[in-house]
């Protein structure tokens, strides 16, 4: 390595006078040049100063090219162990992948196909998870997902809707808009088909009532007699296949049937503490995965959470309190009486979600639409 860095540093021609001096300790100093002139010619002498006789030049160079080849072929022995090696790591990274790949694929029923880490091609995943153990096992869900503490439902996933059907907006008195945007939470519950809860429309396969289409924007004039409702109260009306709910009664007739809510119960009570908010059917998919069906609830949580506030601050309650529990409750039919009024025993159904997974939903929901909050409020209440 010494002869290599000499070269390397100093140049060819100094170079090889650093190779001859560290070869031909018997070469006087005085005689270098000597050396370097003498190689150009044939026959030269090599008789030093003081009448020995020096190495041949030759046989230096020959010294010199011949460490030069070793270290070449040193240094390509070494980089083809490092490819090799490289390769065979790539390998077995490739095969360790497959073999991944193979046991997120291995569920009968069905699997998840978002995000993993070493996955290299996924669907975007826009939700926020929780599911049971067995629903993570039968449908090979991520461990990330899995919570012990969801009960009434076997996952949820949780996302804000677009709001683009959904905004409402007003102007306060200093002329800046404030609009809804983005408050839209959106819940798609899986519950297992033998959970069999009551429904309005037991027959109902398929709801989807999403307003997304530029007809929202045009308000019908029809008199109020001639309206849509009021002619299916009187079975003047028949309303399109998949526009009816499976749960509640479409236009309230002839009752409301099973609404849903989000509520807060506080430590180990099953008393309601306060109502969160109001949570609309949207949707119904008869099996959605295999063995499952699909709920879908809606609301404009980023609106609830705010105005919850005020309950959090009268009750002298932290939010984010881990004593705090949401739930997910649906009524019974003709329930009149409010929230606060009942225990989870007097609901259809509750699902309870587990403290983390909801901390993540209000937070969630909190960024996306409630900014400006109170200024929103205001506009509405002056309207």
């Amino acid at each position: 390595m010494m002869i290599w860095s000499r070269i390397q540093s100093n140049g060819s021609v100094i170079g090889r006078i650093a190779v001859a001096r560290h070869h031909l300790p018997t070469l006087h100093r005085p005689n270098l040049m000597a050396a370097v002139f003498c190689r150009r010619r044939t026959g030269c002498s090599t008789q030093t100063a003081g009448g020995r006789k020096a190495r041949p030049w030759a046989e230096a160079l020959n010294l010199h090219q011949t460490g030069v080849n070793l270290m070449w072929q040193r240094i390509k022995a070494l980089a083809w162990a490092g490819v090799l090696a490289w390769l065979a790591n790539t390998s077995a990274q490739a095969q360790t992948l497959a073999e991944k790949e193979k046991q997120w694929q291995s569920c009968e029923a069905a699997h998840y196909t978002g995000p993993r880490e070493g996955r290299r091609n996924y669907t975007l995943d826009n939700y926020l998870w929780v599911v049971t153990p067995e629903f993570a096992q039968t449908y090979c869900m991520p461990e990330s997902m899995v919570s012990t503490e969801l009960k009434g439902a076997q996952a949820i996933a949780f996302r804000m809707a677009d709001g683009a059907d959904m905004d409402r907006c007003g102007v306060d008195d200093q002329g800046k808009h404030h609009c809804t945007r983005q408050s839209t939470g959106r819940f798609e519950i899986y519950l297992p088909q033998s959970l069999k809860l009551p429904a309005a429309n037991p027959d109902v396969r398929f709801y989807e009532n999403r307003r997304n289409t530029s007809v929202w924007l045009i308000e019908d004039h029809t008199p109020i007699p001639q309206t849509k409702s009021n002619l299916y109260a009187k079975g003047k009306y028949t309303p399109p296949p998949g526009t009816v709910p499976r749960f509640r009664n479409i236009f309230g007739h002839p009752d409301r049937a099973h609404g849903f809510g989000l509520v807060y119960f506080h430590n180990s009570s099953d008393k309601v503490k306060w109502p969160t908010s109001s949570l609309w059917e949207v949707g119904f998919r008869e099996s959605a995965v295999p063995g499952m069906d699909m709920v879908i609830l809606e609301n404009t949580l980023g609106m609830d959470f705010g105005f919850e506030l005020k309950y959090y601050k009268a009750s002298k309650i932290e939010p984010g309190d881990p004593a705090g529990r949401y739930a997910i409750v649906m009524d019974k039919r003709y329930e009149q009486r409010k929230d606060t009024e009942r225990r989870a025993e007097d609901y259809a159904h509750v699902i309870h979600l587990p403290h983390a997974f909801a901390m993540q939903v209000r937070d969630t929901a909190m960024k996306s639409g409630a900014s400006n909050l109170t200024d929103l409020v205001n506009t509405f209440q002056q309207r």
